[in-house]
């Protein structure tokens, strides 16, 4: 377990974001610690987002696979810590928009906020911060955080701060924007 940097909760060492008060959770690029800020506190390395890290050890590895550091075999390890936690891999699927987002325990979904909003910062009608990805006792779960558009899950929409379990084949929809949910065991 690793603490939040901001509310100091014990959550999950591969966390993108606490799963208590919502910080994103950063990590050295040196020593792979998490964090919050530009800098580490204990080493003074580069702090970077959960997928940046991921995509830097992934295009770095395509070069040459030999040449993968131990400092990138540690933020590895932590990175790869998340599909082997057992938690069945989620997926929102948009076809037509060519969208893919990769579920994460505790992620927000919004244009301005959490690890998707790059690929959802076009969409204006979804709310800077939409909704909120959760997996507890066997379930993923999406929670509205006081969208202004909303979130339904098959047509019915739900209540400001309200939880709803989602499943394999439903369909989310972020203001006018809809997400096949395709949920696999590994």
């Amino acid at each position: 377990m690793i603490n939040c940097p901001k509310c100091k909760s014990a959550i999950d060492p591969d966390s993108r974001f606490c799963d208590q008060c919502g910080q994103e959770i950063f990590y050295c690029t040196q020593c792979g610690r998490p964090g919050k800020g530009q800098r580490c506190t204990t080493c003074g390395g580069e702090m970077r987002r959960y997928d940046e890290l991921h995509t830097t050890i992934a295009d770095d590895s395509s070069d040459n696979v030999d040449s993968i550091s131990e400092r990138e075999s540690v933020l590895a390890a932590a990175i790869g810590a998340t599909y082997r936690s057992g938690i069945p891999q989620l997926f929102l699927v948009n076809d037509s928009l060519h969208l893919r987002l990769a579920g994460t325990n505790g992620a927000l979904i919004g244009r301005r906020a959490g690890i998707y909003s790059q690929f959802l910062s076009p969409y204006s009608y979804i709310s800077g911060t939409h909704a909120q990805l959760y997996y507890n006792q066997n379930t993923w779960l999406i929670e509205d955080k006081n969208s202004s558009n909303g979130t339904y899950v098959n047509g019915s929409r739900l209540n400001a701060g309200e939880t709803r379990p989602i499943h394999n084949g439903d369909l989310v929809q972020f203001a006018n924007i809809e997400f096949r949910v395709e949920i696999s065991q590994r």
